[in-house]
Parts: C-alpha cells; sequence; structure tokens
C-alpha cells in the first residue's frame, strides 16, 4: 500500500466526520453528532467491553470502526426508512459501497474488513450480537447526552427509549439490560 492509497482511504473515511446522525437531526437535536464521533465512542466501548470479558479485542474494534462504513457515501438513513427498504437489496448497495470503499486497500485488507464488516451486518455471531449492543448502548448514552443538555427535544427522542426496550434486533444480554436501566433511570 502506499502513500496515496492510505490518503484516498483516509480521505473517503474521513467524510463520516460531515456526515450527521439522522435520527438525532429529524427530531430537532441541535449539532447532532456526526457518525464518526458515534463510530469512535462505540469503537472505544467495544475495547473496554471486550477486555473485561476477556475476548478478542482487536477483532471487536474492527468491527466497531467499520460497521457505519457505508455511510460515508450511502449517508445515514434514518432507521423510519431502513425499514420500509428491501432488506436484501439494501443490503447489496450498502455492501458494493464497502467494497468500492476498500478498493484502494491491498486485496488481503480488502477482504479482512469487507468479511468483518458483512459479519457485523448479518448479525448472527456473538461478536456481531455483543457489537450491536454497544451500539444501541452508545446511542442511549448519546440520547440521554441530548435530553440533559437539550431538554427542549426530550419529548422528540421518547421513541429511542421505547423502541430500543422492545427491540426485536436481538435480546439484551443481562450486563447491558443493566447498563440500559441505569440509563433509563438517569432520565428521571
Amino acid at each position: 500500500m502506499n502513500e496515496k492509497e492510505i490518503i484516498e482511504f483516509a480521505k473517503l473515511i474521513g467524510k463520516l466526520k460531515n456526515v450527521k446522525r439522522t435520527g438525532w437531526k429529524i427530531r430537532g437535536v441541535k449539532n447532532p453528532e456526526s457518525v464518526a464521533e458515534h463510530s469512535y465512542r462505540t469503537a472505544l466501548l467495544a475495547m473496554l467491553i471486550a477486555d473485561k470479558e476477556g475476548l478478542n479485542t482487536e477483532k471487536l474494534v474492527k468491527m466497531a470502526l467499520l460497521h457505519d462504513l457505508e455511510e460515508a457515501i450511502n449517508g445515514d438513513i434514518p432507521t423510519l426508512e431502513k425499514v420500509k427498504l428491501d432488506k436484501k437489496k439494501l443490503f447489496e448497495k450498502n455492501k458494493k459501497t464497502v467494497q468500492k470503499s476498500l478498493s484502494v486497500l491491498p486485496k488481503n485488507l480488502q477482504k479482512e474488513y469487507l468479511d468483518i464488516w458483512i459479519e457485523s451486518q448479518k448479525c448472527k455471531t456473538k461478536y456481531a450480537k455483543l457489537l450491536k449492543q454497544i451500539d444501541y448502548i452508545e446511542m442511549m448514552i448519546q440520547c440521554l447526552e441530548y435530553e440533559k443538555s437539550q431538554p427542549g427535544v426530550k419529548k422528540n427522542l421518547v421513541d429511542f427509549w421505547e423502541n430500543v426496550s422492545g427491540t426485536k434486533h436481538f435480546k439484551w444480554d443481562s450486563e447491558f439490560q443493566k447498563i440500559f436501566d441505569m440509563l433509563k433511570k438517569m432520565r428521571k
């Protein structure tokens, strides 16, 4: 991999700094976080949880850093819109975007990163299920921070708490349930 390829990849992923998280934006949050900000804290939480549990930290952190890579090109599609889309078509579109994003990297890294991204999206493995919970916990921490710093939007964010409580995506592990319950208590 040469210097130009590294720079090209850095420029591409740098676009995530300018992609605002639409769930916050459409609910009236002023100056919502970017996808890059979300991914950074998700990666740090992944590191902490993996180290605490004696898991493969490198794998979980890579997964956290790659899980929203397609949003550098496709943007952040609100969940309300995603549910209306054909899941297979959306997955294939996002997969092609990720492949294109990784195309400047050496073949071995392209394959490794794409495989990790696919694993995270399919959410069938222990690591992918763990990351999904970390991703949601990060989102709920951010939700609480917005409710505290911008009290006027609290009523607009109620559905986050309700939808995550009854999510069909996964069953909370007991540790994450405790964290989520603590966050709910902190809202009061």
